[in-house]
């Protein structure tokens, strides 16, 4: 049996040498003390270790909420994700589609564009669709 490193015939030279030293009068006062301290000891090593504990335990409940919260996200994220793939594969049909009908199609022209003759300047070459100039806007009044 060894404590601290120390075995039985090392501790009783040690207990002898303590009566020696100190005296069998105050041996038992110091004996005491001694039992005094490494109790308080085992008191203050217990409270720090329940204190730990706690927060510990505090902690790991705090993990789990965010754990939990971060498993939520991530299902509805993956939800919202499945639902945007299924649109976009029920929308990519209609994307092969031309977005404006080919001209050739369309029954009236938008506009006709005819070019000037040679000796002509555009402002002497006949209009075909004039769109009147918007006014131009007035100042805000200032009070």
């Amino acid at each position: 049996m060894e404590f601290l490193g120390i075995g039985y015939q090392e501790l009783l030279l040690i207990l002898v040498l303590l009566l020696v030293v100190v005296g069998p009068e105050r041996l038992p006062a110091m004996a005491y003390q001694i039992g005094r301290v490494v109790r308080q000891m085992q008191r203050y090593a217990r409270s720090v270790r329940n204190e730990f504990s706690e927060e510990f335990d505090y902690l790991e409940t705090q993990v789990r909420t965010v754990r939990g919260e971060v498993d939520s996200a991530r299902n509805s994220f993956r939800g919202e994700q499945a639902k945007f793939q299924a649109e976009l594969r029920d929308s990519a049909p209609a994307l092969t589609e031309p977005l404006l009908p080919s001209i050739e199609s369309a029954s009236a022209p938008l506009t006709t564009f005819h070019p000037p003759a040679s000796g002509q300047t555009q402002a002497d070459s006949p209009k075909t669709d004039t769109i009147p100039e918007p006014e131009p806007d007035k100042p805000p009044l200032v009070f």
